[in-house]
C-alpha cells in the first residue's frame, strides 16, 4: 500500500464519519441515504481488500494491538460525550474538531493514532468546564495515562503484507467504486450548499484528500452516458505522451498507472469512434481524477 492509497482510505473514512455525524441533516433524503449506504458498502469492501493480503507478523505485537483498540474505545467514547455536551451549548465549531468513531483512531498508524488521541484529550481538557459530569478532569487524567502507556508499548499493531499480484490488483480495483460514489455523493449534496451550507462545507472538507508525498502518479477515469448516468464499459483511453492505455470496466472506471506528469492529451475511443479528446494536466505524485459524460449515438 503506497502513501496515496493510505491517505485516500483515511479520506474515505473521514467522509463516512462526517456523513454519519450529520445524518440528521438528510434524514428525509431517500436518494442520498441510499447512495451513502452504497458508499459504506464500497469502503468496507476496500478495507477488506486491504486486509486480504498475507500478513508478515515480524515486529507485530498483540499487546500493542490490544492497547490500541482499548485507547480507541476510550478516547472515542469521551469525544462522543463531549461532542454532545458542546453541541448542546452551541459550540459546534469545537465539537466538530473531535473524532467520535473508534475507527478514526484504530485505523491509523500507531504514531498517528497516539497523536490524534492526544489532540482529542487536549481539546476536551481545554473545554472541561463545559463538559459537566460526562467527562471530568479525573477521567482525562486517566486518559492521558492510557495515551502515554500506549506510546511506550514495544512493537507495532500493524501487520505488514507480502507482495501478491492478485491481491494487490484486487486492492487497487476496490478503490474505483469508492471514487465513483464519492463523485455521486458530491452531486447529491450540491443542493445543501444553499439550504444547509454548514453541513455541506463539513462534508466537502472531509472529502478532500490532503496533500501527500507519493512516488507514483495515476490518472483515474470515470465515464458515464450523458443523460442516463449509466456507466460506460469498454471505452479505451490513451495518453499520447505517456503512451499508456486502459479500458473502462463495467463500472465505467479505468486507471492509467505510473504516468508522466505535465500536460498530455487523453483520448477515449468507444466502438471505433473518438468520444473523448481532452488536453489534461497531470500533477506529479498523486491520483489525478477525471470524469466524462459521453453522448452515445
Amino acid at each position: 500500500m503506497n502513501n496515496i492509497e493510505q491517505i485516500e482510505m483515511t479520506r474515505n473514512q473521514a467522509t463516512e464519519t462526517q456523513m454519519g455525524l450529520d445524518s440528521d441533516c438528510y434524514t428525509n433524503n431517500v436518494k442520498l441515504n441510499a447512495k451513502f449506504g452504497q458508499y459504506k458498502a464500497a469502503t468496507l469492501a476496500n478495507r477488506q481488500a486491504a486486509a486480504a493480503a498475507f500478513p508478515d507478523n515480524s515486529g507485530y505485537s498483540e499487546l500493542k494491538q490490544e492497547k490500541k483498540l482499548e485507547l480507541s474505545y476510550t478516547v472515542s467514547t469521551y469525544a462522543g460525550l463531549s461532542h454532545v455536551a458542546l453541541t448542546d451549548l452551541g459550540k459546534t465549531d469545537i465539537a466538530d474538531t473531535l473524532h467520535v468513531n473508534e475507527t478514526d483512531y484504530s485505523s491509523l498508524a500507531d504514531v498517528a493514532c497516539q497523536a490524534l488521541a492526544q489532540s482529542a484529550h487536549d481539546i476536551m481538557l481545554e473545554n472541561v468546564e463545559d463538559l459537566g459530569d460526562d467527562v471530568t478532569e479525573e477521567m482525562l487524567e486517566d486518559l492521558q495515562d492510557e495515551i502515554d502507556a500506549f506510546g511506550v508499548v514495544k512493537g507495532t499493531s500493524d501487520a505488514k503484507h507480502e507482495e501478491s499480484p492478485a491481491l494487490t490488483e484486487a486492492f487497487v480495483e476496490s478503490f474505483k467504486p469508492v471514487r465513483k460514489l464519492i463523485e455521486q455523493l458530491k452531486m447529491l449534496l450540491k443542493p445543501y450548499k444553499k439550504s444547509n451550507k454548514a453541513f455541506y462545507d463539513r462534508v466537502m472538507t472531509a472529502m478532500e484528500i490532503p496533500a501527500v508525498n507519493v512516488h507514483h502518479t495515476y490518472v483515474n477515469i470515470c465515464v458515464s452516458e450523458k443523460g442516463t448516468g449509466k456507466a460506460m464499459e469498454s471505452v479505451v483511453f490513451t495518453l499520447t505522451k505517456a503512451e499508456k492505455t486502459a479500458s473502462t470496466n463495467w463500472e465505467g472506471l479505468a486507471t492509467l498507472a505510473r504516468v508522466r506528469n505535465g500536460n498530455d492529451v487523453l483520448t477515449g475511443v468507444f466502438n471505433g469512434k473518438v468520444v473523448v479528446l481532452a488536453h489534461i494536466h497531470i500533477v506529479r505524485g498523486r491520483s489525478n481524477d477525471f470524469n466524462f459524460e459521453i453522448v452515445v449515438d
